[in-house]
């Protein structure tokens, strides 16, 4: 453990990214590093710790769970990811009786937290040992919309409205549909919408949101969190829509780019949907506002679309072909920057007594975001598992040094809680 502890602190403290790596190749081969990298850096596994749970005092649990040593106590917590007091104390006397220093603590509750922010990441450790080190679900993502760096050839375009919902990846395979999280987990429990995927053609990804029907004609901001908590409830799911907006060959998917322009793809797509799902309404595609050239129609929906209560729009390219990544060719047109970060930790209020700001690892730095309601500030200090460990959408309006040299975020607040997602994303 002492070795482990001396490693971390190595890559942490040195700032370049060329030496990071460097130091990952070094340490390749020392026993057990990597199985502790694959754990901590994977997000599909979760345990259910947080430091704070980790602290509070249990007098209710006599038997316990022994475990020899960090690897032992990573699969406890891998297997057995409900954080329940058993748990809890099953790695409190761990910590307390395996190990020796202080340091070696505080170490292993990063790990077992899965919070060590030592400024590198899936990607770093995928490029340092193998795509595959890491097995990451990938979608394609947008870029932020720019007027003066986008659409500056008068190209043709979609605009439409950004569904403020739960993102699927559904890959359509012959025995069944597989609805997946941008994080790679699975949705379940769809039995409407795993019956209609049936009837369309198999072998393709269909992408888009998920959204519960809204007969009350609810905003943008209460649908999502209806729609939060009718997905990500156990069992039967009914009512839940899905809009799709794209339709992708599982072969060329699996390729990460293909050639086929977004135009001929939406077309096949909304005469897929015409001809094997008529007459329903819980499989349909997200409403497209315009089809164009017309840049200055951007403003006039974008202005449209936020006055009605939605989050903003999506631009994709008419010529636009499917790749795998951060894509130029779908671009998002939203009115202040929004990122998704891991929440490590949560300080009380300036009067005591409740939260006053949540932190969050920020490009590897520790950045506290103010911007809460009351009665979140309430929920958070009560129970900090609630938030601490989470995924959050947060709005700023630009990164800042702050007084003391570091890293802020000026104006920043939690936009929500990302329960459909476990990845951080900076776009």
């Amino acid at each position: 453990m002492r070795e482990y502890c001396a490693i971390f602190n190595h890559i942490k403290n040195n700032s370049s990214r060329k030496v990071k790596e460097e130091l990952l190749m070094h340490y390749e081969n020392v026993d057990g590093l990597k199985d502790i990298f694959r754990f901590v850096y994977n997000p599909i596994i979760t345990t259910g710790l947080a430091k704070k749970k980790l602290e509070k005092e249990i007098t209710s649990v006599d038997v316990v769970r022994e475990l020899k040593d960090i690897h032992e106590a990573i699969q406890f917590v891998t297997d057995n990811n409900t954080g329940t007091d058993y748990i809890v104390k099953s790695i409190q006397v761990f910590l307390e009786t395996k190990l020796i220093t202080d340091e070696e603590r505080e170490f292993a509750k990063g790990i077992l937290t899965k919070d060590l922010p030592i400024g590198i990441s899936v990607t770093t450790l995928n490029k340092v040992y193998g795509d595959d080190f890491i097995q990451k679900h990938r979608v394609m993502k947008g870029q932020k919309y720019d007027p003066n760096k986008y659409l500056l050839k008068g190209e043709e375009f979609y605009a439409s409205i950004k569904i403020d919902g739960l993102r699927s990846t559904t890959f359509n395979y012959e025995d069944g549909a597989e609805f997946k999280t941008t994080g790679g987990l699975l949705y379940e429990g769809l039995v409407e919408l795993e019956e209609l995927m049936d009837k369309l053609p198999k072998g393709f990804v269909y992408e888009g949101e998920l959204l519960a029907k809204n007969p009350d004609n609810l905003n943008s901001n209460e649908l999502f969190r209806v729609t939060s908590s009718r997905v990500k409830t156990d069992g039967i799911k009914k009512d839940v829509r899905f809009l799709l907006f794209d339709m992708i060959p599982i072969e060329v998917y699996k390729k990460k780019k293909g050639d086929t322009p977004y135009k001929l793809r939406r077309n096949i797509l909304e005469s897929t949907l015409e001809r094997y799902l008529p007459d329903q309404d819980l499989i349909t595609t997200t409403p497209v506002l315009y089809v164009g050239h017309d840049k200055s129609k951007i403003d006039y929906y974008f202005n449209q679309v936020v006055e009605q209560g939605y989050e903003g729009l999506m631009i994709h390219l008419a010529a636009g072909n499917f790749e795998l990544k951060k894509s130029k060719n779908v671009l998002k047109v939203k009115p202040q920057h929004t990122i998704d970060l891991r929440v490590l930790d949560i300080e009380e209020d300036i009067r005591g007594g409740k939260c006053g700001s949540i932190i969050v690892d920020y490009h590897g730095h520790r950045v506290g975001v103010a911007g809460l309601k009351n009665q979140q500030k309430i929920d958070f200090w009560n129970d900090p598992s609630s938030i601490v460990g989470k995924i959050v959408e947060i709005s700023y309006m630009e990164e800042t040094k702050n007084e003391k040299g570091g890293i802020s975020l000026r104006h920043s607040s939690l936009v929500r809680v990302r329960t459909d997602k476990n990845e951080v994303s900076y776009a």
